[in-house]
């Protein structure tokens, strides 16, 4: 078991909890079970828990053996002996019980209780339980007294038990009773309720076997709600199910979400998946890959914290997104910061000397004391990531960390880390190269004043740059249109207008513009920063294919014929979405060519207005002389303007665009129906088809990042658009020879 005073460096960190596992102490072991072994052999099975645990992926277990607490009893035993193997997981004690219900069926019940919970509780614990029809408290014995007292023939004979047999058999009788006995609801929650501390945890299956949701609401309401308020923790596998639960409201659950929050007290409560294992083989393999992700430290004052903040600490399903995020980009999440002094320094102190900080992905805020080394970490780390900050550093500056000479700073090197386990290492007295990309975008507070302030008084337009620079990150390809930075964006949209001050300009005062902004992008460290990029943007797409999924073929095993119809109407599905994620994709890319178009005739009529004004403006300076030689304007210039074609296509576009934005709706409806229907039929599917039809599901999203990371050319963030922008730099000599010809002959 953890200890629970371990230290969790990184703070809470998704790690799968396995919430209901058996062991050979249960009545339903798949295998030889504890009362039938010998010392030695309890031992050695007990070892091999241990091991089982440690090489299954959760980080947390929960042993839920019905009736009993002997499986936990035994692996504490055997952790306090000399020699035992040692556990790296937390385990947590747990007991199985089945309760009287005025259904039909019996409801199963679940306790969860704290790894440090002494021994006499949990005995306590059983004895404030009683069982049904004999009214004793929990235990062995009683549950014998049950089968032998209680229990009819037919009843016995129906769990294949022969009445003399349990009469006879201690063995026999004990399993009787644990296949038939029930608790009386209210002692349960009694005895939960009387543990010290809330060191027990009601923990109820929702619509796994036996659960709740079985129950008649109609007819039994107050049973049902009763339940449901008292327990903070839910077993269930569906994803609208975890969301009613947690209390988030979704177009599958808005129907019922509300008379379901009412139920539960409108009150969040925790969903989990538990494996169900009853054998060391299944210990973490969850049915359907339903594994249950808790965002805590791996104890139970984590899972504390769960229960309090469901929504946000709770996970069903093979990953959540966050790590998945990670998974795919890590050239983006720092794995650690650290800071080692000079071995060969001496009389400078210890400092910053041996900090190792691993950092966790979600960090969004620094918290200390004044004095504690905020400012200090946060200009480590913007340094180590080449921020461009480095005049706003408050403690890597000359009157602090760094001194008049560079003392001490320069006796100490940083190292960053990040999660594809590259590292960048650099000493503190040293500042980022410029031509180095900057991977960390750093405000520090005193860059934050300057920027406003100097807006303000108007001296700088910095905070405007600033500005532009997230507003750009955020446009839409069809905003775009191929602008590579907000600078073209601005360009592309005012372009027809400053075309109008233009015709006011001299050609050569144009001219040098254009050369001076090409001289500024022919500068190396422009070329050098994008090479960068292009570095960082090649990594990643490495690293995306590392985490390609491996490749699963198609099935080949026997099918029944209602599986083969399933199967092959999933095939037509499958080909059915297909069609429609490719029609979309030619739908995208037709949208940006109408709003290219929509653009394109905008140009065109302001650029014929200037005709017309320049046409204006020669009649008017012309007109005197005209006059004076007796000639007319049309003696000379004749000139007419036809637009019609344009106002046919500006009304033709709009009409376009309704009727493929209405196919498009359409397209969404239907694939998503196809989706719904698909989720149905991989229901119906056997083990392998189900893993298979995942693996293509699986695929297809890799191949989607794929694609994002390739991207095009006109996507300046992706590889594609950073190879263009570096091509569009190397043209860049012959243009500005080109114009500058153009400025020569314009001078002359």
């Amino acid at each position: 078991m953890l200890n629970a005073s371990n230290l969790f460096p990184r703070g809470s960190e998704w790690r799968q909890w396995d919430f209901h596992v058996h062991t050979p102490a249960s009545f339903q072991w798949s295998g030889k079970r504890f009362s039938d072994m010998t010392d030695a052999e309890v031992v050695q099975t007990v070892d091999q828990m241990i091991t089982a645990i440690n090489q299954a992926v959760p980080s947390v277990f929960v042993l839920m053996d019905y009736w009993t607490f002997d499986g936990w009893f035994a692996l504490k035993k055997r952790l306090a002996q000399a020699g035992a193997p040692k556990l790296n997981k937390l385990v947590l004690p747990g007991i199985e019980l089945r309760l009287v219900s005025p259904t039909s069926y019996r409801l199963n019940a679940h306790v969860v209780f704290a790894d440090d919970v002494s021994d006499q509780d949990l005995n306590n614990f059983k004895s404030d339980l009683r069982v049904a029809l004999i009214e004793q408290a929990l235990s062995d014995e009683c549950l014998r007294r049950l089968a032998r007292q209680k229990l009819g023939d037919d009843l016995l004979t129906k769990h294949g038990m022969k009445a003399e047999v349990v009469k006879a058999d201690d063995s026999a009788a004990l399993l009787a009773g644990s296949k038939c006995a029930e608790i009386i609801p209210d002692t349960y929650k009694t005895a939960i309720s009387k543990v010290p501390d809330g060191k027990a945890i009601a923990f109820m299956p929702w619509d796994t076997y036996n659960g709740l949701a079985d129950a008649e609401w109609a007819k039994h309401y107050a049973y049902v709600v009763g339940f449901m308020q008292s327990s903070p923790i839910f077993e269930t596998r569906r994803q609208e199910q975890w969301e009613a639960f947690v209390g988030i409201e979704t177009e599958n659950n808005k129907k019922w979400f509300g008379s379901f929050q009412a139920a539960l007290g409108n009150k969040p409560h925790l969903a989990v998946s538990g494996s169900d294992a009853h054998s060391f083989a299944d210990y973490g393999k969850f049915p359907s890959g339903k594994a249950t992700w808790i965002k805590a430290d791996p104890t139970f004052h984590g899972l504390l914290q769960a229960i309090m903040e469901p929504a946000k600490r709770s996970f069903i399903g093979e990953c959540p997104q966050k790590l998945a995020e990670i998974a795919e980009n890590k050239t983006y999440f720092i794995d650690s910061v650290d800071v080692q002094k000079n071995p060969a320094a001496t009389n400078i102190g210890k400092w910053l000397d041996g900090s190792a900080l691993p950092l966790n992905p979600d960090l969004i805020a620094i918290i200390g004391n004044k004095g504690s080394g905020k400012s200090a970490l946060a200009d480590v780390i913007a340094l180590l990531g080449n921020s461009r900050q480095k005049n706003h550093f408050s403690f890597l500056k000359k009157d602090r960390f760094r001194g008049k000479s560079g003392e001490p700073a320069k006796h100490f090197s940083g190292t960053l880390t990040w999660c594809d386990a590259s590292t960048v290492q650099r000493n503190l007295n040293d500042d980022p190269p410029d031509d180095k990309v900057e991977l960390v975008r750093y405000i520090p507070q005193g860059h934050f004043e300057e920027l406003c302030n100097d807006h303000v008084s108007g001296r700088t337009n910095a905070f405007e740059r600033e500005l532009r620079a997230v507003i750009f990150s955020h446009a839409s390809e069809a905003i775009r249109l191929g602008a590579l930075d907000f600078d073209q964006l601005i360009e592309q949209q005012e372009s027809s207008y400053r075309d109008q001050l233009s015709e006011f300009r001299k050609d050569l005062k144009k001219l040098n513009q254009e050369i001076a902004g090409m001289e500024e992008q022919l500068q190396p460290e422009v070329k050098q920063a994008l090479q960068e990029l292009l570095n960082l943007k090649a990594r990643q797409i490495d690293e995306h294919n590392k985490i390609k999924p491996a490749a699963i073929e198609k099935p080949a095993a026997e099918l029944t014929e209602d599986q083969k119809a399933v199967a092959s109407a999933l095939d037509e599905i499958s080909a059915k979405i297909k069609a429609i994620e490719d029609k979309s994709a030619l739908n995208a890319n037709v949208d940006l060519i109408l709003a290219g178009k929509v653009k394109a005739i905008q140009n065109v009529r302001e650029r014929m207005r200037l005709l017309e004004r320049s046409h204006k403006q020669f009649q008017d300076d012309t007109a005197k002389d005209l006059e004076t030689l007796g000639l007319k304007v049309t003696d000379l210039v004749t000139f007419s303007v036809n637009d019609q074609p344009l106002d046919q296509l500006a009304s033709a576009i709009p009409l376009e665009q309704a009727n493929r934005k209405s196919t498009v709706a359409n397209e969404a409806v239907e694939k998503s129906k196809l989706q719904v229907e698909q989720v149905a039929l991989n229901a119906k599917l056997n083990a392998p088809q189900q893993h298979y039809q995942q693996y293509l599901k699986t695929i297809e999203v890799w191949e989607a990042k794929l694609a994002e990371l390739t991207g095009a050319a006109d996507a300046p963030e992706t590889q594609k658009g950073l190879q263009a922008r570096i091509a569009q730099l190397e043209s860049l000599p012959k243009e500005s020879r080109s114009a500058t010809a153009s400025t020569v002959e314009s001078g002359r």
